[in-house]
Formats: structure tokens, sequence, C-alpha cells
């Protein structure tokens, strides 16, 4: 009796179970892979993207078979055109390890007006540069020792945008600038902001150019 079932057993795996799983084996199914190797914190668009026939059979549910599913979106790690593309590996953000680094360092951003191309030093800011401000207050000029040697973290234009993001002409006049400090400098910042007018002086380019 052992032995019948276990020879009914085997037969109804090799022909009811094992056709089906061999079946499923064979069939193929569209995804999206890469064209090219990218870094962490890449900006996916379209022509990065193309669409690849494999099989079907233990493909995670996550995997990616749209390119409208991450079209836009950043990557979280570098990604090879090799690996399966799933959406865990994508974020509607881009990672900012630089923002990071200053947050664990105990500083913070603050962000203050230029009033004029000239207090902007002719659009010749970058993030990453070392400036030092100068305020007007009353008409007359005031210096702040803890205002020396600040690091720009972004420029940005009247629409809060990035100018070195911006190709557009008119579109990339800086208008504000954000400065990475400490607490005390944010209060500086924060007392001449509301108080007069910035002056901006270039002191040298940053070690993030």
């Amino acid at each position: 009796m052992v032995g019948g079932l276990c020879i009914f057993i085997a037969a109804v795996f090799a022909f009811l179970l094992l056709p089906g799983i061999n079946k499923s084996k064979g069939n193929t199914v569209m995804v999206i892979k890469l064209t090219e190797n990218i870094r962490v914190g890449t900006k996916i668009e379209e022509t990065m993207l193309k669409e690849v026939e494999v099989g079907s059979f233990g493909l995670p549910e996550s995997i990616v078979k749209e390119k409208s599913q991450i079209v836009g979106k950043f990557t979280k790690g570098a990604l090879t055109i090799d690996e399966l593309l799933l959406n865990t590996k994508f974020s509607e953000y881009a990672s900012d390890d630089r923002l990071d680094k200053i947050m664990a360092e105990g500083k913070k951003l603050v962000s203050v007006t230029v009033s004029s191309n000239a207090a902007s030093v002719a659009n010749h800011l970058k993030s990453g540069d070392i400036v030092s401000i100068i305020c007007y207050i009353n008409g007359n000029e005031v210096t702040f020792t803890e205002l020396k040697n600040l690091e720009i973290y972004s420029v940005e234009n009247s629409e809060s945008v990035n100018v070195e993001q911006v190709s557009e002409d008119g579109k990339n006049i800086a208008e504000t600038l954000t400065l990475v400090v400490d607490e005390n400098q944010a209060q500086k910042l924060i007392y001449a902001e509301y108080s007069g007018k910035l002056h901006v002086l270039f002191e040298k380019r940053g070690a993030t150019q």
C-alpha cells in the first residue's frame, strides 16, 4: 500500500503539477531595465530606460513593468544595466548626503535676500562658495564677525528655483542665498535681513566645486 501510494503521488506530480510549473517557467513578460549604469541620487529620464522580455517565473511583485512607474523619481543607490529594477529602489525625492552631513554637524540653513545684482556679486556665486556678509542698517555699514566665511548651500531665483539648474535667460538671476550657519550666525543673519540690506563679499571657491 505504501509503495502504491508513493507511485500514485509521483504520477500526480509528474503528469499534473510538473507540466504546470514548466509552463509557467516558459511564460515571459516585458520589464524595464536601464540603458546605462547610473549613480545614487540620479533622476530617472525616459531615455535611460528600455523594455526587455524576461521569463515571468519567480519575478518579485515590485518589478518595474512600465516606464511611467519610475520616470521622474530618484535612485536610492547605484544601479547597473543588468539588474532587475524594483519600485523599492526609487524615491520621490533625491537623497541629499550633503544636507545630512550639515544636519549631523549641528548646522542650520538660513535664506537671506540679495537686493541687487551687485549685492550678489553679479551672479558669480555658486553652491559651496565661501562668502562674507556686510549689513547696511539705517544707511550705516555694520559688520559681524560671525558673518565671515559662510558657506553657500544654494542660490535661488525669484521663484525659489536653484539658479544652477536654470539655463533660461532672466530666470538665472540670484534673489536669495541659502547659507550654512550655526545658531549664533543664524540669529545675526535674521536680524540683518529684517533691519536693512545685505551685500555679499566673495571669499573663495568652495570645496564642492
